[in-house]
């Protein structure tokens, strides 16, 4: 007997596309995909009438314990607040300046008992110890991709040279197999001008003053930059959280067969002018509305391949967005709303495919991230990670309902066409009408293999 059914319902199968039929689930995996009246008993049935069913949502781009310091905190409140908005698994990424090997298994056991999503870890590269390093934190650890930031975020992170970075990428390719180097395009001597600049012009600016702080003309030259690092090593490489039209123009143009390109779903939903003001402060600043009608059309026409959060959970007192465009942090909680707004902007709003919205949301990066076909698709042996969506329906985003511990939301009062009614993690009801009924530690750590 199946442990669990769906019927009466449309898959949403990558590389397939709308498929009418069934899923069957045991020990937390699909066992079927077939007509509803040849899956057989189940201990439980799901009637997903006028819905459609979709992997669960992989959001490659998350920061935990940023501000609070406490990653165990985090990884409980801030995973249930991803499972309730339909994403199942997170990609995290970590920075410091010394070795990972002491700090991580203790990461790990917390993953394992306090994370209600499935989670992999992206290190950040700093020092030519980590670098040295990279072999151990494969082998041992399970972890495949790691990050370079061409421009720093002052007072957490610095930036890194290009010839660091080459170095890194040579040695991912030089290791072999499936390993991915993620970049942070935006020039460092460009940023420090423009932040100058307009913090001496506009001290007290607000949103749209910030934007003049990272430019479209500086992340544009560094993925020119990225681009050519990538082509010259032959190595994997992607970058993450694209703001502009020319940042995805350049990679448009001067991308090599390699190179991957994501950007968030703050930057495809808000523009610099929002009434929202700083508490959409983040680096890269917001931009533009035609810089977020250009990345959609990148999204539409395959230049962008995955879209994250980037997310920084914070709550208002720490973001400080009433101490102007200066003392504002950056950062946001936006992952329980992340697949509500894609569906409203993109699906309902723009006519973006359902079937292109969950490849660049599951499938794309669960293969660039090497956990394809376990995540990402839903298929005979996948784990079942499932969501049932419905487009129709319409709700008011109440920050008070968001399972984040952030005490405010940039969707605030918003009401959003599109959301998930239902997420199946691992086989198992997690959330059903928007309430949580699976405890906390339901979520593993992924150990990934080149």
């Amino acid at each position: 007997m199946l442990d669990l059914k769906i019927v009466d319902g449309t898959l949403v199968i990558p590389g397939t596309g709308k498929v009418r039929a069934g899923v069957g689930v045991k020990d937390g995996v699909v066992v079927a995909i077939d007509s509803e009246d040849k899956l057989g008993e189940a201990t439980r049935t799901i009637d997903a009438s006028g819905k459609y069913v979709i992997p669960g949502v992989i959001d490659p781009h998350v920061h935990l314990g940023i501000f609070t310091g406490d990653f165990g905190a985090e990884c409980e409140s801030e995973t249930r607040a991803a499972l309730a908005g339909g994403i199942t698994t997170i990609g995290v990424f970590m920075g410091g300046g010394e070795s990972y090997v002491p700090g991580l298994p203790g990461l790990i056991d917390t993953v394992d008992s306090r994370s209600s999503t499935d989670l992999f870890f992206h290190l950040s590269m700093f020092t030519p110890d980590q670098l040295a390093e990279m072999r151990r934190y494969i082998d041992e650890f399970g972890v495949t991709s790691f990050k370079f930031y061409m421009c720093g975020v002052t007072g957490v992170f610095p930036n890194v040279e290009d010839d660091f970075i080459k170095q890194g990428l040579q040695q991912l390719v030089d290791m072999g197999g499936h390993l991915t180097g993620c970049v942070h395009c935006e020039n460092q001597d460009m940023f420090n001008a423009d932040f100058a600049k307009v913090a001496e012009a506009t001290p007290d600016g607000g949103l749209c003053e910030w934007a003049g702080v990272g430019t479209p003309e500086s992340e544009e030259n560094a993925v020119i930059r990225a681009c050519r690092l990538a082509a010259e090593t032959g190595a994997r490489f992607y970058l993450v959280h694209m703001s502009s039209a020319k940042g995805v123009a350049a990679a448009r143009a001067n991308r090599p067969a390699t190179l991957f390109v994501e950007t968030t779903s703050p930057y495809l939903s808000l523009d610099k002018d929002d009434s929202v003001g700083l508490l959409a402060k983040m680096l890269p600043p917001i931009k533009s509305a035609a810089d977020r009608e250009a990345l959609w059309d990148a999204v539409k026409d395959g230049t962008i391949n995955t879209i994250g959060t980037d997310n920084v959970s914070c709550d208002r007192a720490t973001k400080g967005a009433d101490k102007g465009m200066l003392g504002a942090l950056p950062g946001y909680a936006v992952l329980q709303t992340h697949l509500p707004v894609l569906l409203h902007e993109g699906v309902n709003k723009r006519g973006v495919s359902l079937e292109r919205l969950v490849e660049v949301t599951s499938k794309n990066p669960a293969e660039i991230y090497g956990v394809y076909p376990k995540k990402g698709t839903i298929a005979v042996g996948s784990d079942a990670d499932l969501v049932v969506v419905d487009l129709e329906k319409e709700q008011e985003v109440d920050e008070s309902k968001i399972y984040s511990f952030s005490d405010f939301s940039l969707y605030q009062g918003r009401t959003l066409k599109g959301w998930p009614v239902m997420t199946i993690k691992s086989g198992q009801v997690a959330v059903e009408d928007g309430q949580i009924v699976a405890q906390p530690g339901i979520g593993s750590y992924l150990r990934r293999t080149p």
